[in-house]
């Protein structure tokens, strides 16, 4: 958990969503981060990385999947509160509740989504390369969006 908010120091405060309807992408990239971030402190050889990584992506798969099956698709996306959906509290603030675990006020759906596309991007150019252009992007486009 540490290392998902280390990497909100750059995908959500650096460089932040316009508003909740691009949560997942700053949730994404923290999400995918903190496996970088957690195998980095570790000083695990790449095979290692790459066990731990695909055993993460293998348990948030299984996650994402449970909450897809037992949430109803308009609590899937978040939305600007004038929308009307999820959960409102008094301040006009709207929660996408979680119908696996009611308590949770967000779904895991937001955070997994832009996670699996940054692991499938990763994966189609090489880690390397990608975690190289994030850097490139992080330094070139402060305070972007």
């Amino acid at each position: 958990r540490l290392a998902h908010e280390i990497a909100h120091s750059w995908f959500g405060l650096l460089i932040g969503s316009r508003d909740w309807t691009e949560e997942w992408i700053s949730e994404g990239f923290a999400t995918y981060l903190e496996d970088c971030i957690h195998a980095k402190a570790m000083g695990w050889t790449e095979k290692e990385c790459q066990e731990y990584s695909d055993l993460r992506a293998s348990i948030r798969y299984r996650s994402l999947a449970a909450e897809l099956d037992n949430t109803e698709e308009d609590l899937q996306t978040l939305r600007p509160s004038a929308s009307g959906q999820g959960f409102h509290q008094g301040d006009g603030t709207v929660y996408v509740t979680n119908a696996l675990n009611t308590d949770k006020l967000f779904t895991q759906v937001h955070y997994l989504k832009g996670y699996f596309l940054l692991r499938y991007l990763a994966k189609k150019v090489g880690a390397e390369k990608f975690h190289s252009l994030l850097k490139s992007f992080v330094k070139d486009f402060p305070r972007h969006g």
